[in-house]
C-alpha cells in the first residue's frame, strides 16, 4: 500500500475514488484496506484526507462514533474528514407530505429507500439517522474542532454522486477539520 497518497476512502464499494486508498469491507477489485473503517490501522497523523461517500449511515450510532475517533487519529493536524449523511428531518418530511396529499420532489419508494437504505445486498440498509444537531455532537465528543456542511467541498475535488446535482435530495455534505 503506498502511504505516499496520504488519501483514504472509507466504505468504496465497487467504485473506488482514484488517488485513494481504497477501504472497504467486501474485497471489491480495487479495495487495498479489507476491514471496518473504526478498525484501519494506519500511523496517526498519517493522511491528509479521509472520505466516505453513502458510507456513513450504513454503521450503527456506535460504529459511527469509532469511526469518527479513527478517523481524527489518522488525519494529520491539517487534515479533512468528507462525508455526507441523509438529512432525515426533511427525508421524514417528504414522507409525512406524501401521506398528506402533498406534493413530494422523489417517488414515496425513493424516500424510504433514502430512510432505511436501498438493500441490495448484504450491508445496504441504513443502521443510523443524522441531523446536525445529532451529526456535530457527535464530532465534537470525537475531536473535530470545525465542520462545516456545502457539497462544493466533495464537487472541487471532483467527487460527484448523482444526489449532489439535485439539491431536494437532501444530505448534509460535512467537511470536519481536526
Amino acid at each position: 500500500m503506498d502511504l505516499t497518497r496520504r488519501k483514504l476512502e472509507f466504505g468504496c464499494g465497487h467504485r473506488p475514488t482514484p488517488g485513494y486508498i481504497a477501504n472497504d469491507i467486501n474485497p471489491f477489485e480495487g479495495v487495498e484496506l479489507v476491514s471496518n473503517p473504526w478498525e484501519i490501522d494506519l500511523p496517526d497523523g498519517s493522511l491528509d484526507e479521509i472520505i466516505a461517500l453513502g458510507l456513513m449511515e450504513h454503521l450503527t450510532n456506535e460504529q459511527f462514533e469509532r469511526t469518527l475517533a479513527n478517523a481524527h487519529r489518522m488525519l494529520a493536524p491539517t487534515g479533512m474528514f468528507l462525508f455526507d449523511v441523509p438529512d432525515i428531518p426533511v427525508w421524514c418530511g417528504y414522507v409525512v407530505d406524501h401521506f398528506a396529499g402533498r406534493p413530494i420532489p422523489f417517488t414515496i419508494e425513493h424516500c424510504f429507500n433514502t430512510l432505511y437504505g436501498w438493500q441490495r445486498w448484504p450491508g445496504d440498509e441504513h443502521k443510523s439517522g443524522w441531523y446536525r444537531e445529532k451529526l456535530e455532537a457527535a464530532l465534537q465528543r470525537n475531536g473535530f474542532a470545525t465542520y462545516d456542511y456545502d457539497v462544493e467541498h466533495f464537487v472541487s475535488r471532483g467527487l460527484t454522486r448523482n444526489r449532489m446535482t439535485r439539491p431536494l435530495d437532501a444530505h448534509l455534505y460535512c467537511r470536519a477539520r481536526r
